[in-house]
């Protein structure tokens, strides 16, 4: 009923604001508060029925990150003065078609709760915790096994520093190093993330009621060091903070509570990102010749030296506050994909959205060695250059999976690809995390798939028929097996 009343408000404000009895920043303004009204009123539902490990269940982190974040409290920008909006490279105004996209995230949260509250997700949590084959597979306890924490790490720092030498590292790789070793870029990607793996599990053993004597405190904070050092290396301020989401969410789902050092952590982190990052990103396209990505010492270097050379494009002269606000919002950005779908036709050589969602299982399990026609992944770059015409940029802009799965199949596409986002996070969430400390590793793994919800929407679908297998195999050899009673 909740929903059903929401989405006919909805409807509602875009038939007020067609007939402009309102103007566009009130209309922003409604749809905002609707959005987070409505939010709030799921969460209340939600903790009413279960309070275990509430904030890390996928439907509410997604409801914050990908909802109440990006479409939401972020939308203040555009209601601040306009010399601050323009500071970080946005229109400061409402447009008609900010709102038609808000119509759709209001779709498309309705819709990912009500697949979470579906008997599909219900029945898929069920089958995963009566299936023998899982349960023989899912170890029960958090005891890992150090020889396997320490091949982690070698491996993950082995594949990080040839990535680095092959210049498909971070921000520093280049695209047409990226294009050329396309069929194995995939295999190095979840090698390097092995670290962030054995992060989850020293984590887990580390906080959990069976380490009364909490061993393993130092080696916790060295492979936290490690990952985020390299989370700098890579340039992108998200590898910064998530190592420490990691360690707090594992101390949640151990404690029922977030640690206290969690969110200025996280604040002196992001504060930290912005002041060396940034200014290295800003300059990587002007560097001096002196500069070489497939060099650690040489990226090291030129993020020290940059440091000081401000801010990146758009973003020169505003406060870190004010970066990250701009950041973490997509109304702007993803709005004009939606106008560019209503008002254009694709181009030849645009994306496949919709082919590339139905073909997405066959991508997930079929390697591009075997597969040599397999589409590369550069929707990002596609919405640079077409939608947003920036044509000399080598960046790529996330348009959002709201905007995504428009340009696939419009209001009803939106609609039934939140709807299978909800399924799988109920469906995951309850049907792992009753079956033991191998259960969680695999939850962690699979969380910011579920959480933020890919740009390119066919890669939520890939990771969710490739990723729960390897995890589960991760685990099996991460954890010990449970001593015989």
């Amino acid at each position: 009923m909740t929903r059903a009343v929401v989405v006919c408000l909805a409807l509602l404000i875009y038939a007020v604001l067609s007939m402009d009895l309102i103007t566009d920043s009130q209309g922003l303004v409604v749809y905002t508060l609707l959005l987070l009204g409505y939010l709030s009123v799921e969460f209340k539902n939600l903790w009413g029925r279960e309070t275990d490990l509430f904030w890390i269940n996928p439907v509410v982190l997604a409801s914050v990150v990908t909802f109440a974040m990006a479409f939401g409290v972020t939308n203040v920008l555009y209601f601040m003065p306009e010399d601050m909006v323009f500071l970080v490279g946005l229109e400061p105004i409402a447009t008609p078609w900010m709102n038609h996209l808000m119509l759709l995230v209001v779709l498309a949260a309705c819709a990912m709760w009500a697949g979470y509250w579906s008997l599909a997700g219900r029945g898929i949590a069920l089958a995963l915790q009566q299936s023998d084959l899982v349960r023989s597979f899912v170890r029960k306890n958090l005891r890992v096994r150090m020889w396997a924490i320490f091949a982690c790490l070698g491996i993950s720092l082995l594949v990080k520093l040839v990535t680095i030498w092959l210049g498909i590292y971070g921000y520093s790789s280049t695209y047409e190093r990226l294009v050329e070793l396309a069929p194995y870029r995939a295999y190095l990607s979840m090698a390097g993330d092995l670290g962030s793996w054995a992060l989850v599990g020293m984590a887990l053993q580390y906080y959990s009621q069976d380490n009364i004597a909490k061993n393993g405190r130092s080696l916790l904070a060295g492979i936290l060091t490690y990952e985020t050092a390299f989370g700098f290396l890579s340039g992108f301020k998200s590898a910064v903070v998530m190592p420490f989401l990691i360690v707090g969410f594992a101390y949640y789902s151990q404690r029922n509570r977030f640690p206290r050092w969690l969110l200025p952590t996280i604040v002196v982190a992001l504060f930290a990102a912005y002041t060396v990052i940034e200014p290295f990103r800003a300059a990587l396209p002007s560097k001096h010749a002196e500069y070489i990505g497939t060099s650690v010492g040489s990226i090291l270097t030129a993020m020290t030296s940059d440091s000081s050379m401000g801010t990146d494009d758009g973003g020169e002269g505003a406060s870190i506050g004010l970066q990250v606000l701009a950041r973490v919002n997509q109304t702007y950005v993803a709005s004009l994909g939606i106008e560019y779908a209503a008002n254009s036709e694709l181009p030849e050589g645009s994306p496949a959205f919709l082919d590339d969602i139905f073909l997405a299982p066959a991508h997930a399990v079929i390697p591009r060695l075997l597969w040599e026609s397999k589409p590369m992944q550069t929707t990002g770059s596609w919405y640079t250059h077409q939608v947003m015409g920036d044509r000399e940029s080598e960046t790529s802009t996330g348009m959002s999976a709201v905007t995504y799965l428009n340009f696939a199949g419009g209001p009803l596409a939106v609609i039934l690809g939140f709807l299978i986002v909800g399924i799988f996070q109920r469906g995951l969430f309850d049907g792992l995390r009753h079956l033991g400390g191998g259960g969680l590793f695999v939850l962690f793994g699979l969380l910011g798939m579920l959480v933020i919800i890919d740009s390119a929407f066919n890669a939520f679908i890939g990771g969710i028929i490739r990723l729960p297998p390897i995890l589960v195999l991760a685990q099996y050899v991460l954890l010990q097996r449970p001593p015989r009673s």
